[in-house]
C-alpha cells in the first residue's frame, strides 16, 4: 500500500502498486566541489549504475537539516510569520522555522526556535514527520512539528535578518493566505496541509513528545 499528499487540496491518496525490485545505485567516488559550512555543500559523486554505467557526474546539495512548527495558540489559532524572504526577493507567510544545530535533537530545535523567533513556548508537542524537499539533489531535510496550546512568555529576540510580523488565523485562512503568496515556500504549505489533514492526524497518532 502507497499513499501520497496532494499539498494544494490537502487530501492523501492511497493506490496499490505491484513489487517491483529496485535496486540502488553503487557509489563509487564522491568529491567536495564547493563548501560554504554551515550553509551549503555539493558534491560530485561517480555512480554505477544497475545496469552497470557509470555516471561521473551526479550533483548533491547538502543544506543544513531544520525544524518546522505548526503552533496553535488555545483558541485554535496557527501562527504565522509574515516575513522577508531574500532567495526570492518577496515578503512571505512561513511557519517557524530554523536549523538544527550541532549536536541538537530536532524537538529541542523546534522548543528554541518558536521561543526566540516568536516569544511563545508551547505545553504539547507532536512529531508529523520529516521530508526532503528533492529526493534527487538531497537539499536538507526538514523535521516538522505540532505545537499546541501555546502562550507568550517573553519577546521575540531581535535580529535585523529575521524581521518579522507574528499573525494568528484559522488554519484554513492561513493557507489561503500562503497559497496566494506571489511564491508560497513548499515546507509550510506542506505542514499546513499535514497538520490539518484528519487522515494525517490518524497516522500521526502516537506520536506525541514530551
Amino acid at each position: 500500500m502507497y499513499f501520497f499528499l496532494c499539498v494544494p487540496c490537502g487530501y492523501f491518496f492511497w493506490f496499490e502498486m505491484a513489487k517491483t525490485e529496485i535496486r540502488k545505485w553503487e557509489l563509487l567516488e564522491s568529491r567536495e566541489a564547493f563548501s560554504a559550512v554551515p550553509w551549503i555543500r555539493v558534491h560530485v559523486d561517480k555512480v554505477r549504475l544497475p545496469g552497470g554505467r557509470i555516471v561521473d557526474d551526479y550533483y548533491r546539495i547538502d543544506l543544513p537539516e531544520y525544524a518546522m512548527i505548526y503552533a496553535l495558540g488555545k483558541d485554535g489559532k496557527v501562527l504565522l510569520e509574515r516575513i522577508y524572504k531574500h532567495a526570492i526577493g518577496e515578503i512571505s507567510f512561513v511557519l517557524p522555522t530554523g536549523c538544527i544545530e550541532k549536536d541538537e535533537q530536532p524537538l529541542e530545535t523546534a522548543k528554541r526556535e518558536l521561543l526566540e523567533e516568536t516569544g511563545y513556548a508551547a505545553n504539547k508537542w507532536s512529531y508529523a514527520g520529516s521530508f526532503v524537499v528533492d529526493g534527487n539533489k538531497g537539499s536538507g531535510k526538514g523535521y516538522f512539528f505540532i505545537a499546541e496550546d501555546i502562550e507568550k512568555v517573553g519577546e521575540p529576540e531581535e535580529d535585523e535578518m529575521e524581521e518579522a510580523e507574528i499573525l494568528f488565523m484559522e488554519p484554513e485562512r492561513a493557507m489561503e493566505y500562503v497559497l496566494k503568496s506571489r511564491t508560497a515556500e513548499l515546507a509550510t504549505a506542506a505542514l499546513l496541509a499535514l497538520a490539518t489533514n484528519p487522515h494525517a492526524v490518524r497516522i500521526r497518532d502516537g506520536g506525541e513528545l514530551s
